[in-house]
């Protein structure tokens, strides 16, 4: 499996754990924590697929 195979799917793997996190956070009516957790996620979610999406352009 190539690298950037793997890379992706650690991606996935920790924004599902995000998202998960964040049904929790919603279930506890912890709106503040979900708002959060929803930033973080989106923001590693452009990362890595824009990581993925410009694999060789970077080197990879």
């Amino acid at each position: 499996m190539e690298t950037r195979h793997l890379v992706l799917g650690l991606v996935v793997l920790v924004t599902g754990i995000i998202a998960v996190r964040g049904v929790v956070a919603i279930g506890a009516g912890e709106f503040g924590t979900v708002a959060r957790q929803t930033a973080v996620g989106a923001i590693l979610a452009a990362f890595g697929i824009g990581l993925y999406r410009n694999w060789e352009a970077i080197g990879g």
